[in-house]
Formats: structure tokens, C-alpha cells, sequence
């Protein structure tokens, strides 16, 4: 059975394509997630009442979003591109919202603890303002990819996180740093530049996606899975997207993937 792994951030993960099912309009202006804005968090909540309807059994008050976050988001996930890729490439879909390359790296890891090595990666790239942050407290090493928003400069604790309350509040202060002084880039451009490194001298298959634009990897490269052109068909500037759109491009987006995949299989598994 072939494995495929899908590295890739919010453009993979089907963010944001039930906005209109859920807050009753196409195009929203927040940035990854619906959830990222709680004037959302009880539209939320009302909607997997109603999907589950007769079905969710007992929950307990404190957990009901917490509930209705972890069913979008699996809803959501169920719309992303790769579920338009065949059956038969067994795809293991492990993108992130606000994903870096240093992250592929450890979820590549992660993979692999579980799955062994991946037949194939479609690796995306990814806004290259996406902060990350590796931090060292106590001899222990952690990574985040903790976001700054200038509009909410408060650190607060994510209890979701397995990382003590310390650690966030350092990679917090790191991504104000980054971000106040315009570093995110040029930290994603070497980061990017070194998974690319080590995907090629452990001969992992590689192909790539472009939605973005910005990585010179993805850009230069002739033999990239070109979609910035249906990535742009939804992204709504600064920060907005339209979420009938952006669900209505990832078939196609999907099938340009499958057509990559099909034209390499020989080489790739030797069929």
C-alpha cells in the first residue's frame, strides 16, 4: 500500500469552508479559523447542536465548544483537497493552521513514529509570515508555532497546549519580536530552505504545491503543482477569506494533485 503524507497549513486543512453554514455569510475577515474571533463561539456551538441533533449524547457544559470546535474542525478537514486524491495512495492529511516548515518537519517525525516512512510528501509552502519559535527551559526543548496579533498584544495561556504556561509565554514574547521587527520572513526562508535539504539528501518523493507564492523553491521550480491561482480565487485581503469559494476550489486543486501523482507514479513506485 502506498503511503502518502500531506504537509501543508490553513489551505489544506479546509478552514473556513462552512462560514456560510455556519454564521450564515460567504467571506469572512479573520485570519485561520472561524474560531480565532469569539463573537463566532456560540454560532459555533449552535450549529453542532444542530448537525448532532439526537446524537451527541451527555456532554459536559465546560466541554460543549470544546465539542463543537474539535467537530468542525473534522468536518473541515473532510473538505481539504487531499480527499480528492485515490483511495489507494493512503493519504495521511497533517496540515496545520498557521503550519512552518520546521513544523513539517516534526509532524514529519511524528509520521513516522507511527506509519514508518512515507512513500510520498506533497509538501505545500505556506505564508511566509508565519511565526515559530524553538525554545530551551530545563534541558527540555520545545516548539511552537504561536501566533502574535498585534490587535490582542496580551500573552495568555493555552490550556490545549502540552508546553508549561513559561514556554508559551516565551515563545509569545519571541513572536512579538519577530513580528515587531519583520524577521518571520527571512526565519521562514532558511527554514524552508533546510527541510527542502533534508527531504533530498534522505531521498524522500517530494512533489510540491504552490498556493501561496514567496518561497524561491516553489517559485523556481518547473515541476511545482501550480494552484496560487485558485488559492487567490478566495483570499480576501488582509486577512479574509471566502469560505463557498475556497470550498468549491478543492476539487480542482485535488485533481491537480492526482494528476502530478499519476504522471510520477512509475518513476515514484515503480508500477
Amino acid at each position: 500500500m502506498k503511503n502518502t503524507l500531506i504537509l501543508g497549513d490553513c489551505a489544506s486543512t479546509g478552514s473556513l469552508t462552512y462560514v456560510k453554514e455556519i454564521i450564515g455569510q460567504n467571506q469572512i475577515s479573520t485570519g485561520y479559523t472561524l474560531s480565532s474571533d469569539s463573537k463566532h463561539h456560540k454560532k459555533i456551538i449552535h450549529w453542532y447542536l444542530k448537525m448532532v441533533k439526537g446524537k451527541r449524547g451527555n456532554i459536559i457544559a465546560g466541554d460543549l465548544f470544546k465539542k463543537a470546535l474539535q467537530y468542525m474542525e473534522e468536518k473541515e478537514l473532510n473538505e481539504a483537497w487531499p480527499k480528492y486524491l485515490d483511495s489507494d495512495l493512503n493519504v495521511t492529511n497533517m496540515s496545520k493552521l498557521g503550519a512552518t516548515a520546521y513544523g513539517y518537519y516534526k509532524r514529519l517525525l511524528k509520521y513516522e513514529l507511527r506509519n514508518g516512512r512515507p512513500d510520498l510528501i506533497v509538501l505545500t509552502d505556506y505564508d511566509p509570515t508565519h511565526p515559530w519559535q524553538r525554545i530551551n527551559l530545563d534541558r527540555n526543548k520545545y516548539f511552537l508555532e504561536k501566533n502574535y496579533d498585534s490587535n490582542k498584544p496580551y500573552f495568555s495561556v493555552n490550556p490545549e497546549l502540552k508546553s508549561p504556561a513559561e514556554v508559551q509565554r516565551l515563545a509569545f514574547n519571541k513572536a512579538e519580536y519577530t513580528y515587531n521587527n519583520n524577521l518571520n520572513q527571512t526565519r521562514n526562508f532558511k527554514i524552508m530552505k533546510w527541510f527542502l535539504k533534508y527531504l533530498d539528501k534522505e531521498k524522500y518523493n517530494v512533489i510540491k504545491l504552490k498556493l501561496y507564492g514567496g518561497f524561491d523553491q516553489f517559485d523556481r521550480d518547473t515541476n511545482v503543482i501550480d494552484c496560487s491561482n485558485l488559492h487567490y480565487t478566495y483570499s480576501l485581503l488582509p486577512q479574509g477569506v471566502d469560505g463557498v469559494l475556497k470550498k468549491e476550489v478543492q476539487s480542482q486543486i485535488g485533481g491537480r494533485v492526482q494528476e502530478k501523482i499519476l504522471q510520477l507514479t512509475n518513476k515514484i513506485f515503480r508500477v
